[in-house]
């Protein structure tokens, strides 16, 4: 079965979140038991103090009843010898019947006395036994309630038990849908690409990568005021023309470029290239491909036509369009010569424009390669936090689900995890 657990966030240990609220419950009915307890214990000390205080009273009202009972008895004595000599003999037998009587009366008012006191006596007794009587049954009550807290104990860990068995088999069945769901998807999705790509063809995949080179001039250089033209399917000639315009919208050159997607470089793309040109007029006669000819790897010209690979083709246009800038400048400050064209031409054919345009290659290629490195390693950081985040929400749902079936409504609920809304990790 498997347990909730979490990290103390001051020392790092690991502990089972039902094993700490188990415990802790324990403890509460054990306190309170032990409460209830001291109770009964200071009810019945206060009775035994009451009872005890009773009897001491009425020892001490038997002590001072006896003593004045003696004191009487001696001051009646004192008076009949002294009324005796006063008094004449016909009076001794009538002052004696008053004595005695009055002697009987307060012999009677002792006795009484006396008889109350034994009560009270007994009664103090009775009580004791009485609370020897709640001591046993109190001892009894005491190892009653241990019992039926305990099978109460035992009862609520087997309902947590089971419930916590239960609930983690639903997970676990869910999880397995959920992972069924997703493997079913995943084969439908990659038997319709394997589909799509049996079906597919060269003139297909030439397509795609002709429309991600239009998209692409076109994202750069239409807000720089170009014209990105496609020459449309069934025409003869190459596949787009890059017409490179200034702000103010005076012409300044074209770029003709050709697309293509084949396992094989073939050097026929040449000529044709050239022969398509001769209805553009294209200053740039350009080859993006994704086979490079055997022994080259970057761009480079050959019969006039510059040869550069597909993943290249954004710096290579950038190069190009601003060499043609430039040689508008050129041709700007030097209109009225003959030989422009033939200077713009040596230019772009010859070492100087080839090393420039090299070394700002390399340096496009280089920054292309840092920003890669970057992004994959921004990637793999995102994914890693990413996950940290998930392992901590799943845990503190778990926690706070875990706390929600034990202490039920006792416990506030907290909105966030509440709502039916899944929470997403960004």
């Amino acid at each position: 079965m498997e347990t909730t657990k979490i990290n103390c966030p001051k020392c790092g240990n690991e502990f089972n979140v039902e094993d700490v609220l188990l415990r802790r419950l324990e403890e509460e009915q054990q306190q309170k038991y032990n409460a209830w307890i001291s109770e009964q214990q200071k009810a019945i000390q206060l009775k035994e103090n009451a009872v005890l205080q009773q009897k001491q009273e009425l020892e001490k009202q038997t002590l001072i009843l006896k003593k004045q009972s003696e004191d009487q008895d001696r001051q009646i004595a004192e008076k009949a010898a002294e009324q005796a000599k006063v008094i004449a003999d016909v009076k001794v037998a009538e002052m004696r019947n008053k004595i005695k009587e009055d002697h009987d009366a307060q012999m009677k008012f002792l006795a009484e006395e006396n008889a109350e006191s034994k009560k009270k006596i007994t009664e103090l007794k009775n009580t004791q036994i009485e609370n020897e009587r709640l001591k046993r049954q109190l001892d009894g009550l005491k190892q009653d309630m241990e019992l039926q807290f305990e099978k109460k104990q035992s009862e609520w860990q087997k309902e947590q038990t089971i419930l916590i068995q239960q609930r983690e088999k639903e997970s676990y069945e869910l999880k397995l849908k959920e992972k069924d769901k997703q493997l079913e998807d995943q084969k439908k999705l990659s038997e319709e690409m394997k589909r799509k790509l049996e079906q597919g063809s060269t003139q297909m995949q030439g397509e795609v990568q002709e429309i991600a080179l239009e998209q692409m001039l076109r994202d750069l250089y239409e807000i720089e005021g170009d014209e990105i033209v496609e020459v449309k399917k069934g025409q003869r000639g190459a596949d787009l023309i890059h017409i490179v315009k200034t702000r103010q919208g005076d012409l300044c050159g074209k770029i003709y470029y050709e697309s293509k997607r084949t396992q094989e470089f073939q050097n026929a793309w040449l000529q044709k290239l050239r022969n398509d040109n001769l209805e553009v007029n294209a200053d740039v006669l350009v080859i993006a491909t994704k086979t490079m000819p055997t022994g080259q790897e970057r761009f480079f010209c050959k019969d006039g036509v510059w040869i550069c690979p597909f993943w290249g083709i954004k710096e290579f246009s950038m190069v190009m369009r601003f060499a043609i800038m430039q040689a508008h400048i050129v041709s700007v400050v030097q209109q009225g010569k003959d030989t422009k064209m033939e200077m713009i031409y040596d230019y772009m054919t010859g070492k100087e424009f080839a090393g420039q345009f090299g070394a700002i290659f390399e340096g496009f290629e280089a920054l292309r390669q840092s920003i890669a490195k970057q992004r994959l390693q921004m990637e793999k950081n995102c994914k890693e936090q990413d996950k940290q985040m998930e392992k901590i929400m799943v845990n503190a749902i778990r926690f706070y689900g875990s706390i929600k079936g034990i202490a039920g409504q006792s416990i506030p609920n907290i909105q966030m995890l509440e709502d039916d809304t899944p929470l997403l990790i960004e």
